[in-house]
């Protein structure tokens, strides 16, 4: 809180905005692990009342985004109010048509998420909100996981939210009411949550069975893998590890949860204001350090003339400029006086920092 000067802690509540989909997702992996739920079943078996389509929709092609649900449009039945339940949530995109026919492409839906955690009401037979806070919130240690409630919940550990106007951050006075999201985006939570969600896929909460089938990419109707599991995003990092996450971004947010399932090892990153940058590769350069072992690398050491491309404006400029380095610690200045921090990390990998983000750098002599 900028105006009241109340710095974060461990504590601070930020919006989770779409990473919401990954806590979504490890309450599904329970309902599969206890065959509460078969993802292969057709939405109507556990939403009855749920419209039927042009094609028939499956939970798992709901969870991979690849059913045909919309995503956000302007003809969505929202309104400005308290939605109180999975059913009065589904009003909202009900009436829309399928995009295309499951299966045949991949599209980013978080109506498709509604629908999903809507399923796993009528699966369990409980509401969405307490399956996930008796299965998924209360044993993996999520304390500070709840649903956003607005302005209709007093919550002292949430966040303000902020927009950069002029060059200054302004408080959001009115933010969206995400009470028709909860599960594709509704949740407020910490880092330290989210990092703690990740051990149901390491310490056996999970089985291996449930995480390989929840990891596992799925596959569109002409062969070709999407790089997205049961929810989750499936990738690389900067050098090649495997890299299971999810972000997210709404006004006043920018969020990420990278779990690196062969070093089990996780990391969040939030914010309280929209980022633009890559969330995704700082979160991977603030984690390296603890992948691997530091090694003793030449390190740059001194001053030195350099020439970099900068696209501006859409063309390549090349511009001169200065490299200083000293004790593992740089930075780049060019002209204009665009200036650039670098950190050595090991070998000649650097981290580049600017105020957009931390990016990966590699440098040799």
């Amino acid at each position: 809180d900028l105006e009241k000067k109340i710095p974060v802690t461990v504590h601070t509540q930020f919006r989770a905005a779409s990473t919401s989909k990954a806590i979504t997702v490890t309450g599904l992996a329970k309902m599969m692990q206890d065959e509460t739920i078969d993802i292969e079943a057709e939405v109507q078996k556990y939403v009855p009342h749920y419209p039927l389509k042009e094609y028939p929709i499956t939970l798992k092609q709901l969870a991979g985004n690849v059913s045909g649900m919309p995503h956000y449009l302007g003809n969505d039945n929202i309104e400005n109010r308290f939605y109180s339940s999975t059913k009065d949530a589904l009003t909202v995109f009900s009436h829309h048509k399928l995009l295309f026919k499951p299966q045949t492409k991949y599209s980013y839906s978080s109506a498709g998420f509604v629908l999903l955690s809507a399923a796993m009401e009528g699966a369990s037979g409980i509401s969405f909100l307490d399956y996930l806070q008796d299965k998924v919130f209360n044993p993996l240690g999520m304390k500070s996981t709840e649903p956003d409630m607005g302005k209709y919940k007093l919550m002292p550990n949430l966040t303000k939210y902020y927009e950069k106007k002029n060059g200054r951050y302004a408080v959001i006075t009115n933010p969206r009411e995400v009470s028709s999201i909860w599960a594709a985006g509704g949740f407020v939570t910490t880092p330290t949550d989210l990092v703690n969600m990740t051990k149901a896929y390491s310490n056996g909460y999970l089985t291996k069975n449930i995480v390989n089938k929840i990891f596992e990419s799925q596959t569109l109707l002409s062969g070709e893998k999407t790089n997205v599991g049961i929810g989750w995003r499936i990738g690389l990092d900067m050098e090649e590890r495997n890299i299971i996450e999810h972000a997210g971004v709404t006004e006043g947010t920018r969020s990420v949860i990278s779990y690196f399932p062969d070093d089990d090892l996780a990391i969040s990153v939030m914010t309280n204001t929209e980022w633009v940058s890559s969330i995704e590769e700082t979160a991977h350069m603030l984690v390296l350090p603890f992948l691997k072992k530091a090694k003793n690398g030449t390190q740059l050491s001194g001053s030195y003339p350099i020439k970099a491309k900068l696209m501006q404006k859409g063309k390549e400029n090349e511009v001169k400029g200065k490299l200083d380095f000293e004790n593992s610690v740089g930075k780049i200045t060019l002209e204009n006086d665009i200036v650039y921090s670098i950190i050595h990390i090991n070998e000649n990998t650097y981290s580049l920092i600017n105020n957009q983000g931390i990016y990966y750098l590699t440098m040799e002599i």
